[in-house]
C-alpha cells in the first residue's frame, strides 16, 4: 500500500489532461484533413469525370485514406475521454485521501508514510496502567482510527480502480485497426470502441437534448466549448446530427461520420443475427451507399453548391429512405427555401429532387444578381411519403392526410430550428410542396404555431388538409399555389385532402406556370432557358411577388 498511497498523494491531474488535451487535437486535425482531402482531392478528381481501371483503384485507396483520418479521429477522441475520465477520477481519489488524512490529525491520530492509521501512543506511565488502555476516550478515538482508515483504503481503492478500468479501455484502442487487411469493418468499429470503452470505465450515457425543443438543444450546444463540442460530434455523431437547432455545419460533419460507420457496418457484416431480411439489409445498405454517391457527387462543388446533410434515415419510409439535404448554408443565407417533396419519393430519388433545389437555387439567383445575397435550398424529405401517386388511384377515398399530419410536426421543428441556428440573421424563409408534399406543408403550417415563413408554396397540390390560405398561419397574401393545366393532380385536388387550393374560396395567390404534367415544373423551355414555372419559384425565394394569373372558380363547396 506504501507505494500506491505516496504515488496518489504526489498525483497531478496536470499531465492526464495534457495528454488527453492533445489526443482531442489529433482528432481535430484529422477531421481538418479529411475535410480538406474530401473537398481538395477526392471531390475534384471524382468532378473532373475520371474513369477506367486506374479511376477505381485510385478512388479506392483515396476512400482508405478518407476511412484512416475518420478512425484517427474518432479513436483519439475516445482515448481523450478516456484520459481525461481516469485523471478526474483519480483526482478525486486524491481528494478523498487528503480529506481523510486531514480528518485523522485533527482528530489527533498518526498517519504513517505507508497510509496507515494508528493511535497516539501511550505515555510511558499509561503504558503500565490498564485502565488507560480502556479509556471510554482512547476507546472513541480508536473507533475514529478505524473509520479513517476505511476512508484512506477506499480512496486508494477507487484510484487504483480509475486506473485499471482506464488501462483496460485503453487496451481496446490500439493501432492496428489502421491496418489491418480488410475492406470494411474499421470505421464501423469506432462506433463500436466509443461504446465500449464508455461501458469500461462505467460512463452513463451523455446529456444530449431529445430534439423536442431547438431553442433547447442550440442553448445546450452553446454552453459547451469548442474542445467539448469536437469531442460530441466525434463520439456521438447519430444523436447530434439529428438534433433542430444545431448550426448546419455541426450537423452535417455529425451526420457524415455517422452514415460513415454505418455503411461500414453493414458492409462488412451480413442479415444473418442483424434482426433484418436478406431484403431489407440489402435494401438498407443500398440507401446508404446511394445517399453517400449522391453527396461525393458535390464535394468540391463552390460555395453556393455545397451540401449539408442535415439528417438521413436508410430504414424509415417504409423502407425506402428519408433524408434532409441543403444546397448552401441555410444558416447564413439571405434566402432559404425548403422543397416537401411528394408522392414516390425514396433515397433513390435524391439525385433527382437535388437538381431540383439546384434549379430552383438558380432561379433565385437570377433575381437577385448584383446583391451578392446567398440563397440556400433545403431538400426535406422527412416523412413517411406515399409511393403511388394520389391520381393514379382507383379510389379516391384511399387517400388520407395519416402521412402528412405524421411528418407535421417534424417540418414545424425543422424551419423552427432553422430559425433558430439562424439566430440574428434573419433570412427570407419559404416552404415549398409538391404534390402531396403540399400535404405535409399544409398540415405543418395549420398546427402548432405554424411553419414561421415568410411564403409558404403549393405546387400541384391534392389539398393542403385546410379549407382556406388564412387557416395556415400565414398572411393569405403570401400563399402561393400553381398548377400546370394539364397536371392530373387535378383530378384529385379537393377531393379527399382539404380544399383545392387553386379555388378562389381558398384564398392566396395562383402563380403562372408554362410546364407540362405533373413533375415538369422545374424543367427547362425546349431551347434551355428557364420556364416561367420555374422563374416564378425563383421570384418568390428571394421575397419578390411571381406573376400570377386569376383564381379559379370552382362548383359550390359541398
Amino acid at each position: 500500500m506504501s507505494n500506491l498511497y505516496e504515488l496518489l498523494l504526489s498525483f497531478d491531474p496536470a499531465g492526464l489532461h495534457d495528454a488527453a488535451k492533445a489526443w482531442r487535437a489529433l482528432s481535430s486535425g484529422a477531421q481538418s484533413a479529411d475535410n480538406r482531402h474530401r473537398n481538395q482531392v477526392n471531390g475534384p478528381l471524382r468532378q473532373s469525370h475520371w474513369d477506367g481501371d486506374d479511376a477505381k483503384q485510385a478512388f479506392s485507396t483515396l476512400g482508405r485514406t478518407e476511412q484512416i483520418l475518420e478512425i484517427v479521429r474518432v479513436e483519439s477522441a475516445t482515448v481523450a475521454l478516456a484520459l481525461d475520465t481516469v485523471a478526474d477520477r483519480i483526482y478525486q481519489a486524491q481528494t478523498n485521501l487528503k480529506n481523510a488524512v486531514h480528518r485523522a490529525e485533527e482528530w489527533g491520530l498518526t498517519v504513517g508514510s505507508d497510509g496507515t492509521v494508528s493511535l497516539p501512543p501511550l505515555s510511558k506511565s499509561e503504558q503500565n496502567d490498564p485502565e488507560a488502555r480502556s479509556d471510554p476516550e482512547r476507546k472513541a478515538l480508536a473507533t475514529l482510527c478505524t473509520d479513517a482508515q476505511e476512508r484512506i483504503n477506499k480512496a486508494l481503492a477507487d484510484a487504483k480502480e480509475a486506473n485499471d478500468k482506464g488501462e483496460h479501455a485503453l487496451s481496446r484502442l490500439d493501432a492496428d485497426i489502421l491496418t489491418r487487411i480488410r475492406v470494411f469493418g474499421s470505421v464501423g468499429e469506432t462506433a463500436a470502441d466509443v461504446k465500449d470503452v464508455a461501458k469500461d470505465l462505467g460512463l452513463t450515457d451523455p446529456y444530449v437534448p431529445d430534439n423536442k425543443d431547438p431553442q433547447k438543444s442550440a442553448d445546450w450546444w452553446k454552453s459547451l466549448t469548442p474542445e467539448q463540442q469536437s469531442s460530441y460530434l466525434a463520439l456521438y455523431p447519430d444523436r447530434i446530427g439529428q438534433l433542430d437547432g444545431l448550426p448546419a455545419t455541426a450537423r452535417d460533419e455529425a451526420n457524415r461520420l455517422a452514415l460513415d460507420q454505418e455503411l461500414d457496418s453493414m458492409q462488412a457484416g451480413n442479415a444473418r443475427g442483424s434482426g433484418m431480411t436478406a431484403g431489407e439489409y440489402n435494401a438498407r445498405e443500398h440507401n446508404l451507399i446511394t445517399l453517400k454517391d449522391q453527396l461525393a457527387e458535390h464535394d468540391s462543388a463552390a460555395e453556393d453548391k455545397q451540401l449539408f446533410l442535415l439528417g438521413f434515415d436508410p430504414k424509415a419510409n417504409d423502407g425506402h429512405g428519408k433524408t434532409v439535404i441543403a444546397m448552401g448554408n441555410p444558416d447564413t443565407a439571405d434566402h432559404t427555401a425548403v422543397l416537401v417533396p411528394g408522392t414516390g419519393t425514396t433515397i433513390d430519388s435524391t439525385g433527382g429532387n437535388l437538381a431540383r433545389v439546384s434549379s430552383m437555387q438558380e432561379a433565385a439567383k437570377q433575381w437577385s444578381k448584383g446583391t451578392n445575397q446567398k440563397v440556400s435550398v433545403v431538400y426535406w424529405q422527412d416523412y413517411d411519403a406515399p409511393q403511388i401517386p394520389v391520381m393514379q388511384t382507383a379510389d379516391f377515398d384511399v387517400a388520407d392526410t395519416g402521412r402528412a399530419e405524421g411528418g407535421a410536426e417534424a417540418l414545424r421543428r425543422f424551419t423552427q430550428g432553422t430559425r433558430v441556428a439562424q439566430g440574428d440573421h434573419h433570412s427570407h424563409l419559404s416552404v415549398f410542396g409538391h404534390s402531396y408534399g403540399t400535404t405535409v406543408v399544409g398540415a405543418a403550417a395549420a398546427g402548432g404555431n405554424g411553419l414561421g415563413a415568410d411564403d409558404i408554396v403549393a405546387i400541384a397540390s391534392p389539398g393542403m388538409t385546410v379549407q382556406r390560405a388564412d387557416q395556415l398561419h400565414i398572411d393569405p397574401s403570401h400563399f402561393w399555389t400553381g398548377r400546370a393545366t394539364d397536371d392530373n393532380i387535378s383530378l384529385a385536388a379537393g377531393l379527399t385532402l382539404g380544399e383545392d387550393p387553386m379555388l378562389d374560396r381558398f384564398g392566396g395567390n395562383n402563380f403562372v406556370t408554362d410546364t407540362s404534367g405533373h413533375s415538369g415544373y422545374w424543367d427547362p423551355r425546349a431551347d434551355g432557358t428557364p420556364s416561367q414555372s420555374l422563374l416564378n419559384q425563383g421570384r418568390i425565394i428571394v421575397g419578390k411577388a411571381p406573376t400570377t394569373v386569376p383564381k379559379e372558380y370552382g362548383p359550390p363547396s359541398p
